[in-house]
């Protein structure tokens, strides 16, 4: 069976406070656990209505100290903001309370427009610079080396998983010639999908993190009973998305009859077709026929679900259906 991963980005519901997103942040956490989900990713966005998390560091303690055995990590941390010594710091201090159970996911946005960048103090510095720069403090502070150079500390810990997150062409080449795994985020952008996946193979270079390349997709999934209860809790984030790309708001997620009464538009409807096309909505049957399809055809060794839905407990069980039938 292929290992399945979910990246929770701590929807906010209407009606809902963003305390309550964390919450159901951490009861998602403990199921996606005793289900048998591999890991278990959270998100950063910042002065969102739509998402509550905007530490992944500090989210990331919570949900290793509420669960056994799923991997968590970063989905990812915006290294344009932060200092890549303070990262590793983070990420060390992590792995010292959970050994082996942290993956550091490294992303390029800023999680925000222009004010964010502006209000982050954000430098204008190359990203991919810091990542290794970032890399090379994880590497030094794990082998114990105090030879006078700056060290992230907790020294002598083991580096966490290191992931490269994107969905650009650029991303994937830094993920290939660097020898590390690599994320795509199709739920995201699904434009440069198969250019990415074509430079990571065929630039990568083995390395000490990675003998041979490793990929994981990122998308948008709906599993339900019937097709038909699958699209109607699709309805959440088609109505959000609509809003939002077309309409400019900073708004929560819609509450179920929201989502329900809401007619789209001729715009909306073209907007929601295009995306659709990148997301995999559907009962258990039609779900996993789709999901092992793209693992074969795009040599996946990694899928990561991303599911938002008005109910949290419709999405919870899209979450147990999904592994139940992935597993058979």
């Amino acid at each position: 069976m292929i290992k399945l991963n979910i990246l929770d980005q701590s929807p906010v519901i209407d009606d809902m406070s963003p305390s309550e997103a964390i919450m159901q942040t951490i009861e998602l956490a403990k199921y996606a656990d005793e289900l048998g989900y591999h890991r278990y990713w959270v998100a950063e966005h910042h002065s969102s209505r739509s998402f509550a998390s905007a530490s992944p560091e500090i989210l990331i303690s919570a949900l290793a100290s509420n669960t056994n055995n799923i991997r968590i990590g970063s989905g990812g941390v915006l290294i344009s903001h932060y200092s890549p010594l303070k990262i590793a710091e983070q990420f060390n201090m992590l792995q010292t309370l959970y050994p082996d159970r942290i993956d550091l996911g490294i992303g390029r946005a800023p999680g925000g427009d222009v004010n964010i960048i502006k209000a982050m103090r954000t430098k204008n510095e190359d990203s991919f610079t810091k990542t290794t720069e970032l890399i090379n403090y994880l590497k030094r502070s794990s082998e114990n080396k105090t030879d006078g150079i700056v060290t992230a500390v907790p020294a002598g810990v083991k580096m966490p998983e290191i992931w490269i997150l994107g969905t650009s062409p650029d991303s994937a080449i830094y993920a290939a010639e660097n020898g590390l795994a690599y994320t795509f985020g199709s739920f995201i952008n699904d434009e440069h999908m198969l250019q990415c996946f074509q430079n990571y193979y065929q630039n990568f270079k083995p390395s000490l993190y990675l003998k041979e390349p490793y990929l994981n997709l990122a998308l948008f999934v709906i599993c339900a009973e019937s097709n038909a209860e699958a699209v109607r809790s699709a309805k959440c984030s088609e109505y959000w998305l609509s809003q939002t790309f077309l309409r400019g708001q900073n708004i929560p997620f819609p509450d179920r009859a929201k989502a329900d009464n809401h007619n789209f538009t001729f715009e909306e409807k073209m907007l929601i077709e295009y995306r659709r096309k990148s997301a995999v909505i559907g009962d258990a049957e039609i779900v996993s026929k789709n999901l092992k399809e793209i693992v074969k055809k795009y040599a996946v060794h990694e899928l990561t679900i991303v599911t938002i839905t008005s109910d949290f407990e419709e999405r919870k069980k899209s979450y147990g259906l999904l592994y139940d039938c992935m597993s058979v």
